[in-house]
């Protein structure tokens, strides 16, 4: 899905939910000690070795693997998990999602169903099913997964998320723009929800309102790299390059594999005549799989 949310919390959604908040429920399987963070090859084997039942050391070990480019070994890692390893719905969530990074949409939507049938009530499972419909362009399916992932969880702040975005996903952006809104007013201060109204904003190309709002979430926290990427953005298309650029730069400082930044970045150096850097950036972002054309095009 188009819709993203901050960089520090993608990684942790990754793993369970938001920065924050804890998963409420705990699955079917019994209570582990959690893995002690893998910092090498050496140890996620040596966690797994030492439990080989607790399902969170392979789950552990495949974020490694994940975040180091090794999708194929993070498979194999989990694979071994789901048959060795207590039955455990996040487990199988993780791996759902490690063949949906490599378009086995088919197997990611088979081992997330049998995560929901290990605990129908398992809301990082619902989210999961959710953009997984949104992909195989099932719309109606995956808002009633995300709309599930909200109504077990209502203190949760993805489920609302994905359902602003699926809406976006369906060009019912007026729609989208109340259903967050309606969120923001429910919800303490939350950064997620305002850069998901900022990208609706931009939908409606509402753009004074969009770069305000991204302002609004860095009151909230100066060091959301996600909405310097998007003032970044949002400065290259009102055609203010030299903003755009430094936008972007303060981005990347704080989230050096910012795709969005990168991109802008790019464009930004482009139309200032830095073609070095603009260059840079781009291969960076259309490495990421970020469309790179308007940079390409600029300095060919």
């Amino acid at each position: 899905m188009p819709f993203i949310i901050s960089s520090r919390s993608r990684r942790t959604v990754r793993l369970g939910f938001l920065p924050g908040l804890v998963l409420l429920l705990a699955g079917l399987t019994a209570s582990f000690a959690g893995a002690a963070e893998i910092a090498s090859r050496v140890d996620g084997q040596v966690q797994i070795a030492e439990d080989p039942a607790n399902p969170d050391s392979y789950v552990a070990y495949a974020e490694f693997l994940r975040n180091n480019g090794d999708l194929k070994e993070a498979e194999e890692v989990l694979e071994i998990g789901r048959n060795k390893a207590t039955s455990s719905p996040s487990l199988l969530v993780a791996l759902g999602e490690v063949y949906e990074a490599q378009n086995r949409l088919a197997r990611a939507e088979s081992v997330t169903r049998e995560a929901l049938a290990l605990n129908p009530q398992y809301v990082d499972a619902h989210v999961r099913m959710g953009e997984i419909y949104f992909r195989l362009g099932w719309p109606k399916s995956g808002m009633e997964s995300f709309r599930t992932a909200c109504t077990l969880a209502p203190e949760q702040i993805l489920p609302k998320v994905r359902i602003v975005g699926g809406l976006v996903e369906q060009n019912k952006v007026a729609e989208a723009e109340e259903e967050c809104l309606k969120f923001i007013s429910e919800t303490d201060d939350n950064v997620d929800l305002w850069l998901a109204l900022g990208q609706v904003f931009e939908k409606q190309d509402k753009l004074r309102e969009a770069f305000t709002t991204y302002g609004q979430v860095l009151t909230m926290d100066p060091d959301a790299s996600e909405a310097y990427a998007r003032q970044g953005r949002l400065f290259c298309r009102f055609g203010q390059y030299d903003a755009g650029k430094s936008a972007c730069a303060k981005a990347l400082e704080l989230d050096k594999n910012n795709m969005l930044a990168h991109a802008y970045m790019g464009i930004a150096c482009s139309n200032l005549g830095d073609t070095e850097n603009a260059r840079k950036h781009a291969q960076i972002a259309e490495a990421g799989g970020m469309n790179m054309s308007a940079v390409w095009k600029k300095i060919q």
